[in-house]
């Protein structure tokens, strides 16, 4: 960088913001959005999903010394887990909408599919716990080692 440039810091909403209209991205964004900027609340889902992608990443594994870590530690750990996993779903869903009007722009977007794909995705991924993790946990100390 010279002397006399300055570095320009952007949050995930002044990068969308403020793409020059003349670039691809631009273009593409608002062809699929139907204006240049996103929805503050599309916005919230897809910075919630970011969030979630990078808990899943770095501590979605992460319940402790497993010598002494105990049951209702994992359990609240892998609620923690699920809630992520849901907000990452819900951004998923929005991009790939965007995905799909994009290389089918002319066919009606699976509303049905839309609307259950979070249920789906929780099914697929936490379906083997059952009620288990539906269940309020008991000891206020469970996610203390």
């Amino acid at each position: 960088m010279n002397k006399n440039e300055e570095e320009i810091v952007m949050d995930d909403d002044g990068m969308i913001t403020n793409l020059p209209n003349d670039k691809m991205l631009a273009a593409t964004l608002t062809r699929l959005t139907g204006k240049f900027s996103t929805p503050d609340e599309t916005m919230q889902v897809l910075r919630r999903a970011k969030e979630a992608r990078n808990f899943i990443a770095h501590e979605g594994a992460s319940v402790g010394d497993i010598s002494a870590v105990r049951e209702q530690h994992i359990l609240a750990h892998a609620r923690l887990l699920r809630s992520a996993v849901l907000e990452l779903a819900e951004g998923d869903n929005i991009v790939s909408q965007w995905g799909f009007h994009f290389e089918e722009p002319r066919q009606s977007l699976p509303q049905d599919l839309i609307d259950a794909y979070p249920r789906m995705i929780d099914g697929w991924v936490f379906g083997h716990f059952g009620n288990l993790l539906d269940e309020e946990v008991a000891d206020s100390t469970a996610m203390t080692l």
